[in-house]
């Protein structure tokens, strides 16, 4: 392989590296919102699903991914992944409370 080729892998991989650790980042933040609902929830005795605010998310997912040529099914997966995991910290929180 060339060394323009080596080179232009080299940063391709370091531009990959950086955007996967800033969307674990992202990640961190969105768990921390997650967190906030999820304490908001106990306190008013509030479901931790809400179907209608799902719907819209994924409405706006699906548009996005569209937009920007990104296969639909991926992003209904990584969607999924954040939805799941946001009910369960928010379930650890109301657990918590109910501890206390």
């Amino acid at each position: 392989m060339s060394s323009n080729l080596m080179e232009d892998l080299k940063y391709l991989r370091s531009k990959m590296a950086e955007l996967t650790l800033e969307i674990i980042r992202l990640s961190g933040e969105r768990l921390a919102l997650a967190k906030k609902i999820g304490e908001i929830k106990a306190k008013n005795n509030m479901p931790i699903e809400d179907p209608v605010v799902e719907r819209k998310l994924k409405s706006k997912v699906l548009d996005l991914s569209q937009k920007h040529n990104i296969d639909v099914n991926f992003s209904l997966k990584l969607l999924d992944l954040l939805l799941e995991e946001s009910k369960r910290v928010q379930r650890d929180v109301i657990k918590c409370r109910l501890h206390m």
